[in-house]
């Protein structure tokens, strides 16, 4: 009789590695299709709107630098709102903030203390 509860527990293991193995590769499937932004990586890029930059301002208050059709524009955000603040038009603006977008550059809050 030990014999069918060792064959049992045996069982239950192997089982229980099986389900977490199919878990783990169905959460790395998952993970990657969600990093290439739901498909295909040219769709990405297709995007019309990108948020370069947000910052917090304080309960539910945002501001965000949203580049549109290659136009960098400042919005305030609300949950009920979103208010056109400003354009961002002058070329070592622009610059910064193009740099901002890949990393390179300070922070939002302090590329706005410092003037745009």
């Amino acid at each position: 009789m030990t014999e069918s509860y060792m064959y049992l527990l045996v069982k239950s293991i192997l089982t229980l590695v099986f389900l977490m193995g199919l878990f783990g590769v169905a959460m790395y499937a998952l993970k990657r299709f969600a990093r290439s932004g739901g498909g295909a990586s040219s769709r990405a890029a297709m995007k019309p709107v990108k948020v370069v930059a947000s910052a917090f301002l304080g309960p539910k208050r945002n501001i965000a630098i949203v580049e549109v059709a290659g136009e960098m524009l400042v919005l305030g955000l609300t949950p009920t709102t979103i208010t056109f603040l400003s354009k961002i038009e002058g070329k070592d603006a622009l610059e910064d903030l193009r740099r901002l977008k890949d990393g390179k550059q300070r922070s939002l809050l302090g590329l706005l203390q410092g003037g745009i």
